[in-house]
């Protein structure tokens, strides 16, 4: 199975409507998911969009944002996506960085979630990523 591809445009609806459907059922406690980010700084990006879907699960959504991802992990906690994020990032040759956000210890709204996230990525990455 492969992740489904959103353009960054959508990321803060997908993100309200996620956490809108886990309130309404009542389980904003019980249903973690996290938010994480990686970049290919200057590799090649011809077919990393095909590559990275095939890693990522088909319940994953990938955001490509210039030369770097996005990427929501539902039902995932922070200890979950640090595993992900720490094989993709050795998989690119990269030094492990802490780009994580997680529902609801980081926040419980998308735009709490994203400005974390980018605070992050410019402390981690020196990238002053738009998200919001």
């Amino acid at each position: 199975m492969s992740s489904i591809v959103f353009l960054k445009k959508d990321l803060v609806s997908l993100l309200d409507h996620h956490i809108a459907l886990l309130e309404r059922f009542g389980i904003t406690d019980e249903a973690p998911f996290s938010i994480i980010y990686f970049s290919l700084y200057n590799k090649k990006e011809a077919d990393s969009i095909e590559i990275f879907q095939k890693i990522l699960r088909q319940t994953d959504a990938l955001f490509q944002v210039e030369n770097s991802f996005i990427v929501m992990l539902p039902g995932t906690d922070w200890n979950g996506a640090t595993e992900l994020l720490s094989g993709i990032q050795t998989f690119l040759d990269q030094k492990t960085q802490d780009n994580i956000v997680s529902f609801p210890d980081d926040g419980r709204n998308a735009k709490t979630l994203l400005r974390k996230l980018q605070d992050l990525i410019k402390d981690n990455c020196g990238d002053n990523i738009k998200l919001i």
